[in-house]
């Protein structure tokens, strides 16, 4: 089963001009046990419980910009390639179970984008 986060608009900041946005959270969640669980909804006795997961991301540092148009698809954005660092955290009161991802490390950066779009009926 999947469950929807609720995300307060205090969460994101967003500077396109600058190429700078972050996206700080920190929640409640299910968790299941192991990812079986959550994909057949039979848990293990005891589960699911309520953890705590804290997300933080940073974009940041423009590498390179792009305006795409594709009007047979009514789509059209300007967007920044740039650099990211991305840390992750979880921890389950009950159980004592907690992980945190290693520190943020941009030179282990695969891609990263924000931007602006327009689509659909928005575009026209």
């Amino acid at each position: 089963m999947f469950w929807t986060i609720p995300v307060p608009n205090n969460s994101v900041d967003v500077h396109l001009g600058a190429g700078q946005a972050s996206f700080r959270l920190t929640t409640s969640v299910f968790d299941d046990h192991d990812l079986q669980s959550s994909i057949t909804g039979v848990f293990p006795p005891g589960f699911p419980q309520t953890a705590e997961v804290t997300f933080d991301v940073e974009w940041s540092g423009v590498i390179d910009t792009a305006h795409i148009r594709n009007d047979a698809m009514n789509f059209e954005g300007d967007f920044a390639q740039t650099g990211t660092t991305i840390q992750w955290s979880a921890h389950n009161p009950s159980t004592g179970f907690q992980f945190t991802s290693e520190p943020p490390n941009p030179a282990r950066l695969v891609g990263a984008v924000i931007g602006r779009e327009r689509n659909g009926m928005f575009s026209r």
